[in-house]
């Protein structure tokens, strides 16, 4: 990683950091090589938080957009499908659109591959009820499937 995108990487991750010890427990910055960028312990349970940074704008359809992808490889290979989180790896993401020092927080979907939001949407964010949203769903026990005996 080069070293612009690891500062840039880490400002978010202590950009998140700062914001959850507002609110929980501890927050803790990782080992480098781990799935996850932050432990958070909130009222005695521990999550694993995957911090997704963009410094970059993207624009589409006369519209600016910050984009976040959800590849956990440093290099985001596009080719490379088992490079995606997978179910266990992570509870939470949350996403920073740097230059705005805005951050929002999804819980762990399967099914995502990337995130993108217009600046406007993005500073409309509330990011505390997304942190609660993320942080509810997260605790939501799975749902067993019976075994199927016929």
């Amino acid at each position: 990683m080069a070293v612009t995108a690891q500062r840039v990487a880490l400002a978010g991750e202590y950009l998140v950091a700062s914001y959850l010890l507002r609110y929980c427990d501890s927050a803790i910055l990782a080992p480098e090589g781990h799935t996850s960028d932050i432990i958070l312990d909130h009222e005695n349970k521990l999550y694993r938080i995957q911090v997704k940074t963009t410094n970059s704008i993207y624009q589409k359809r006369n519209q600016q957009y910050y984009r976040w992808d959800f590849r956990s490889n440093r290099e985001n290979n596009r080719q490379s499908k088992e490079q995606r989180y997978g179910s266990g790896q992570i509870d939470i993401f949350c996403f920073v659109a740097l230059p705005l020092d805005k951050i929002f927080f999804l819980a762990y979907e399967e099914t995502q591959n990337s995130v993108a939001k217009t600046i406007d949407n993005i500073i409309a964010i509330n990011t505390k009820d997304t942190l609660l949203q993320a942080l509810e769903q997260a605790n939501k026990p799975p749902k067993l499937k019976p075994l199927d005996l016929e």
